[in-house]
């Protein structure tokens, strides 16, 4: 178990120390937030090769979250394509006076890999000794499955409430989106941002 968690979060760890230096040249710290999701794919496959026997648990437990944290990603990086980075990111370069490269590391890159360890402790859990999925395992998919529909539908009404010229300056409070903006997850992890919650911008 120990060899598990720790091989787990030095992954997460060295891919979001990765992600940081790509965001230096960029000068875009928001580029952690479409990995947010694929971060727990890595995280996961990282505990099924460091386990010792994941079993068939351990495999349904990496492909459920893989999916999830594919349809997160894309949706993400199509969402923040062409917009530069997030305001709240530039808000925090005026606000912090030390040297922004140090800070971001620590305060935006590495935190966010060490509470997406946290969150996704029951998933590296799974892979320790998985066995075959039983009944249990059965009714988590169907939780899944009813998760992943909630997320993926409510992001599409989203999307389309906010190309309609008629919604400018209006909050999406209805649809399925009204039901999961407040958080945005059904599965693992957080999806959406301020960007999903504040007034339509073009």
């Amino acid at each position: 178990m120990s060899e598990v968690l720790l091989g787990s979060a030095l992954v997460a760890a060295g891919s979001f120390t990765a992600l940081w230096l790509v965001s230096l040249p960029l000068k875009n710290s928001s580029i952690v937030d479409p990995f947010w999701g694929p971060g727990f794919a890595v995280v996961a496959w990282s505990a099924y090769f460091l386990a010792d026997d994941p079993g068939g648990r351990g495999l349904l437990v990496a492909v459920l979250v893989s999916v999830w944290a594919l349809r997160l990603g894309l949706h993400l990086t199509i969402r923040n394509r062409g917009k530069g980075e997030d305001f709240r990111y530039q808000a925090f370069r005026r606000r912090w006076r030390g040297p922004y490269r140090i800070v971001s590391l620590f305060r935006v890159f590495l935190l966010q890999a060490l509470l997406l360890w946290v969150v996704s402790l029951p998933v590296q859990v799974a892979m320790v000794d998985g066995g075959i999925p039983g009944v249990i395992g059965f009714i988590g998919v169907a939780l899944w499955v009813v998760g992943f529909f909630f997320e993926t539908v409510g992001d599409l009404q989203l999307v389309r409430f906010k190309r309609d010229p008629a919604n400018q300056g209006k909050v999406m409070d209805r649809g399925l989106w009204g039901l999961t903006r407040h958080p945005n997850y059904f599965e693992c992890a957080e999806t959406g941002s301020p960007r999903d919650q504040a007034p339509v911008h073009a």
